[in-house]
């Protein structure tokens, strides 16, 4: 029986799609054609150089690089630069920070499914290598994976050829049974998620033989910290659907993890996409709302933001909280009715070729058949998706008008559907957040300076200054006149190696 246990654990590990998402035989071997070997010195030399701590619209400057670090950002160039160094000429380019995308899911695989994906292991990993590249050709050059329950494809992905810096939460904080362990088989969730939490004032559903202490808050966010993690990811989420009533943590639990994560020096993100949810958000004290706020219930008729909902986002605007609006995560849902979705050059450029046709296979409608109703045809459910998503968006333009503190994050992929693909989602989610009112330069911060200064990494990126990490992305046009200057990366460089972003095309070698 316990053989039988640990082997139905490992298939789950590589099968689930919405809990893990993994492929344990992710292979990433071989070279990348495009990337260049870290030079002992790059000048990039006559690009307008836009970094967020200034609040100018960019000056023409030249960048030094010398091994992984930023060495020198100057106006003239020394007559010797030539001399021992690599010359980019950027005239006429723009130059940013990495962007960083600070919540992702990298190991689960859209539109593959338990037990999908072991009827389709080349797939999987066809797509896992892809990942990283995918978001690197949208200018990523750091990430944030905020759930981690098994480390390997992660690791894999490190020791891949090109990769953006990739952070992570650890083991994510769920209470028994609740969202979103309610995904993987009750006799795997508490090996799956090790850092579920019991709350003395909800016991009923912490198995009898687990010892409570071990899942204290202080012991879970010691874990985290032990393990490398740069952050906490909780939830308070009561579900949907068949799952519509999940436990959700108390006050006084939620309470202890922000002390515990605070000692530790760590930022709490709790998933959180209602008034309910935020509202218990800001009540408890944590650090980011992982999503955006899509359901305003019981004021979700009203037309404009409600008086109700108004209060919450102040309190969210007084307190600096961050706030990461999510709003592709919806978007995505729509784009599964979009007939001409897949044949996009962009979709094209970040899934690998038998995984995109598959994507055209009966198979792979599953997730849109399950998102009909019964007896609900395809305009019903996109108007409903389109009423959820106008909630979002008013929000969106709420906080921004107020200056809220935004964060950058894509929730990438939130589920297993196809509309949320690594890369270009974040793109994607860069139209949505402009469209519904956040300016450019408010965009521009939240994945840059701000997502680094929320994760205590602005000490190594966020900005094009002398003794930051040299991730920089080389841009057509500038990010502060057209949000679609972020669809015209030229140059990647991650640790000081560059990156031709043509290269990472999934149609590339």
């Amino acid at each position: 029986m316990r053989g039988r246990t640990i082997e139905a654990r490992r298939r789950f590990r590589r099968t689930a799609a919405l809990v893990s998402g993994a492929a344990l035989a992710l292979l990433l071997v071989g070279g990348l054609p495009g990337l260049v070997s870290a030079a002992a010195r790059t000048w990039i030399v006559g690009a307008t150089v836009i970094s967020a701590e200034r609040p100018d619209a960019g000056q023409v400057l030249n960048v030094l690089i010398e091994g992984d670090r930023i060495a020198a950002v100057t106006a003239t160039l020394p007559a010797d630069a030539g001399r021992n160094a690599t010359i980019v000429d950027a005239k006429g380019k723009y130059l940013i920070p990495g962007l960083m995308d600070s919540h992702v899911h990298l190991a689960s695989v859209p539109g593959l499914a338990f037990p999908m994906q072991a009827r389709h292991q080349d797939l999987v990993d066809a797509y896992l290598r892809q990942v990283p590249r995918s978001f690197l050709r949208y200018g990523y050059t750091t990430v944030v994976d905020l759930i981690v329950t098994d480390p390997a494809p992660i690791q894999a992905m490190r020791a891949g050829p090109a990769h953006p810096d990739i952070y992570d939460c650890g083991g994510a904080l769920p209470v028994p049974n609740g969202y979103p362990t309610q995904f993987a088989p009750p006799e795997l969730r508490m090996a799956l998620f090790p850092n579920t939490l019991f709350d003395p004032i909800h016991p009923e559903g912490f198995p009898a033989q687990v010892d409570r202490a071990a899942h204290s808050p202080q012991t879970a966010v010691q874990r985290i910290r032990s393990g490398g993690g740069i952050c906490v990811k909780t939830f308070f989420e009561r579900g949907y659907g068949r799952d519509r009533n999940l436990p959700v943590p108390s006050a006084d639990l939620m309470r202890g993890v922000v002390a515990a994560a605070a000692a530790a020096h760590l930022p709490v993100l709790l998933h959180a996409n209602n008034l309910e949810a935020q509202t218990f958000g800001v009540d408890t004290g944590v650090s980011i709302l992982a999503h955006g706020m899509w359901t305003w219930s019981p004021y979700d008729s009203a037309a404009t933001v409600p008086p109700q909902v108004q209060a919450v986002l102040d309190r969210i605007v007084q307190r600096s909280m961050g706030y990461q609006a999510t709003l592709q995560v919806i978007g995505g849902l729509q784009l599964l009715f979009d007939p001409a979705y897949l044949s996009r050059p962009d979709v094209q450029r970040v899934v690998p070729p038998a995984l995109l046709a598959w994507y055209r296979s009966d198979e792979a409608q599953w997730y849109k058949r399950t998102m009909m109703a019964v007896g609900a045809s395809e305009a019903d459910v996109h108007a409903r998706i389109g009423r959820v998503l106008r909630r979002g968006e008013q929000v969106v333009r709420y906080l921004a008008q107020h200056h809220a503190r935004f964060l950058f994050g894509t929730d990438t992929p939130s589920g297993p559907t196809i509309g949320n693909l690594p890369g270009l989602n974040g793109y994607l989610e860069m139209q949505r957040l402009v469209g519904a009112g956040m300016s450019l330069r408010q965009l521009f911060e939240a994945a840059t300076l701000s997502n680094a200064k929320a994760f205590a990494l602005d000490g190594e990126i966020g900005t094009v200054q002398p003794g930051k990490r040299a991730n920089l992305v080389l841009l057509g046009r500038s990010p502060l006149e057209s949000v679609e200057a972020y669809d015209q990366v030229q140059t990647v460089w991650i640790g000081g190696a560059a990156l031709d972003a043509a290269s990472l095309d999934a149609t590339q070698p």
